[in-house]
C-alpha cells in the first residue's frame, strides 16, 4: 500500500512531464507558424506595393500623354488660323505676330514658353491654349522665374488679357519637368535653339544637332510634322522621344 501513493506521485510528473513537453512543441510550432504568417504578409506588401507602383507609373504617363493630345488640338486650332504652328523661339513669334521685339531675360525653357505665349494670345480668333491646362496648377508653372518683355509692340500686340500676367510659363509633365517643344521649320532653318532647366534647378543645353539627328525616323527619313512635343517622362532624361519619353508623334526606336 505505501508504494501506491509512490506510483500515484510517478505516473503524475510523468503525465506532466508529457504535458509540459505537448506545450513545448506547441510553442515551438505556433513560433513557425507566426514566422510564416509574417512572412506572408511582407511578401504581399511588397506585391501590392510594386502593383500600385505600376499603376501609379501609368497613370503619370497616361495624364502625360492626355496633356500633349489637348496641346496638339490647341496647336492645330493655331495652325488653322495663322498657317503654321506657334513658333518655339520668341523672335519667331515676334515676327509672326509683329510685335517686332519680344525677349527672354535667360533664354531658357525657351520653347514651351513660346508656344504657351502664342496660344495665349486672342490674336487671329485666340487664345488657343484650353483653359484646363492653363488653370491646373499642377501643369503649369515658371520654372525659371522669368518675364517676357516687348518693345515696340504694335497696339493689337499679342491681344492678352488686360489682366494676363507677361510671365513665360511652362506647361508641366507629371514630374513637374517642363515639355520640349520644337517648331520643325525653326529647327531645319538652325533658328531653334533652347536650354531646358527641369524641377530640380537644372539647366541643360538642348543640342539642336541631336534634336534634327534623333527626330528622325530611322527607317522612313521623315520627321513629326510641323512640330514636335514631348515629355522626358518618370526618369527626368531627355532622350529626344527615345526610352521612357512621352511624344506627340508615333514613337520609334532605333531598332524598329
Amino acid at each position: 500500500m505505501a508504494r501506491l501513493p509512490f506510483q500515484a506521485a510517478l505516473a503524475f510528473r510523468l503525465g506532466s512531464g508529457a504535458r509540459f513537453a505537448r506545450r513545448a512543441r506547441d510553442r515551438a510550432f505556433t513560433l513557425i507558424e507566426l514566422m510564416v504568417v509574417i512572412g506572408v504578409i511582407l511578401l504581399l506588401i511588397v506585391v501590392i506595393a510594386a502593383s500600385f507602383g505600376g499603376a501609379f507609373g501609368r497613370s503619370d504617363r497616361a495624364r502625360a500623354q492626355a496633356t500633349i493630345e489637348v496641346l496638339k488640338s490647341n496647336i492645330q486650332s493655331f495652325e488653322t488660323r495663322w498657317g503654321q504652328p506657334p513658333p518655339s523661339t520668341l523672335q519667331g513669334l515676334a515676327e509672326l505676330t509683329r510685335a517686332l521685339n519680344l525677349n527672354d531675360p535667360n533664354a531658357t525653357n525657351q520653347g514651351i514658353e513660346t508656344l504657351v505665349l502664342a496660344l495665349r494670345s486672342g490674336r487671329e480668333g485666340g487664345p488657343y491654349l484650353a483653359p484646363e491646362v492653363f488653370n491646373d496648377n499642377a501643369r503649369i508653372g515658371n520654372l525659371d522665374n522669368d518675364t517676357f518683355s516687348a518693345t515696340a509692340m504694335t497696339p493689337a500686340g499679342l491681344d492678352l488679357p488686360d489682366d494676363a500676367a507677361n510671365d513665360l510659363f511652362e506647361i508641366l509633365d507629371p514630374w513637374g519637368n517642363p515639355f520640349i517643344y520644337v517648331n520643325m521649320a525653326e529647327l531645319r532653318a538652325g533658328r531653334a535653339k533652347d536650354s531646358i532647366q527641369v524641377a530640380n534647378g537644372e539647366i541643360t543645353e538642348l543640342d539642336m544637332f541631336k534634336v534634327r539627328e534623333l527626330l528622325q525616323n530611322p527607317k522612313t527619313k521623315d520627321y513629326p510634322q510641323g512640330f514636335a512635343l514631348w515629355s522626358t517622362g518618370a526618369n527626368g532624361i531627355n532622350e529626344f522621344g527615345r526610352g521612357d519619353d512621352i511624344t506627340s508623334w508615333p514613337k520609334y526606336e532605333d531598332d524598329e
